[in-house]
């Protein structure tokens, strides 16, 4: 039966409060977002974005868009989606894909502000070589062809071939934008509910004294275990850095807070919930994977040269 005491009618109240302000928020960004590609790739052609995201540049490049998009883990996915329907580089896009969410202006400042120069340091130079190396080892391997990417829902933008006739019109209509960024969205919303719906029980159910239990002794095992208990939350990093700065003062190390905070921030279960809409198993492996190796590296890397700061 249903605990209805008071403690826990407060949990469910929140899990509903939660999930009503994301689901509305990343159907919003979903929307606004597939609005804005939709528009680049209509004013910028596509063999103009496979030339710009291609080669070693194209890492380059694709970090520094990751590094100044303000997007959580799960509102970076429409414009994964618009890269690749581009042809932009698979490589490239991962690259983006791993940095958006683990480096932005907001985070960077607050990574500032919190911990210091040192540490942002250290974080951003461990994000941006794992997330670049990462994206080089999984075009050499081939995984775009594990990418599920269907039929864009819709044209609005003529064929999909961006031919000169296509282009003959210098302006497109919002309401011809909003139709199709509705028709893409909708093919996302079980994924986004659901996703959303797992954060909103782990919000409402999972107490916070759980993260505050994080050991100040350090065994070997912390910050793996920190990282790995990262993605089964639904953590923003801009939500956890201010938390992040209580559980250090109160004697958890800055290794593994950080480490959560990646694992938190870089692949949600929510997020992994819309990704297997797109990504096949070895490569949903694979991004788990890289992830955990960033939080890690840079839990470990920091705890190294920091200690508890």
């Amino acid at each position: 039966m249903l605990d209805l005491t008071p403690g826990s009618q407060n949990a469910l109240i929140d899990s509903l409060r939660f999930f009503g302000i994301v689901f509305s928020e990343l159907v919003v960004l979903f929307v606004l977002i597939s609005m804005l590609v939709s528009w680049l790739q209509f004013k910028i052609p596509k063999a103009k974005v496979k030339a710009l995201l291609s080669g070693k540049s194209g890492y380059m490049l694709a970090a520094g868009l990751g590094a100044i998009t303000p997007f959580c883990s799960c509102s970076t996915l429409p414009m994964m989606v618009g890269l690749l329907r581009a042809n932009a580089a698979f490589g490239p896009v991962m690259t983006f894909l791993f940095t958006s969410p683990l480096l932005n202006p907001y985070l960077i400042a607050m990574l500032w502000v919190i911990f210091g120069l040192k540490l942002l340091l250290i974080y951003s130079i461990a994000v941006l070589g794992i997330a670049i190396a990462s994206g080089l080892l999984l075009q050499a391997l081939n995984f775009q062809r594990f990418v599920t990417l269907l039929a864009p829902a819709g044209s609005c933008c003529g064929s999909g071939n961006n031919t000169a006739p296509a282009r003959a019109e210098s302006s497109i209509s919002v309401t011809a934008l909003l139709r199709q960024a509705i028709k893409e969205t909708r093919s996302f919303l079980p994924h986004i509910a659901l996703g959303v719906a797992v954060g909103a029980v782990i919000h409402g159910y999972v107490p916070a004294s759980l993260l505050a239990g994080l050991s100040s002794s350090n065994p070997w095992w912390l910050i793996p275990a920190a990282a790995l208990s990262g993605i089964l939350l639904y953590v923003r990093a801009s939500t956890m850095l201010p938390l992040a700065a209580t559980l250090v003062a109160k004697g958890a190390s800055l290794g593994s807070v950080m480490a959560l905070t990646i694992g938190g921030a870089g692949a949600s279960l929510p997020e992994m919930i819309i990704l297997k809409r797109l990504f096949q198993w070895p490569l949903m492996i694979a991004f788990v994977l890289v992830v955990l190796g960033t939080a890690i590296v840079t839990g470990v890397s920091i705890q190294l040269l920091l200690g508890k700061g």
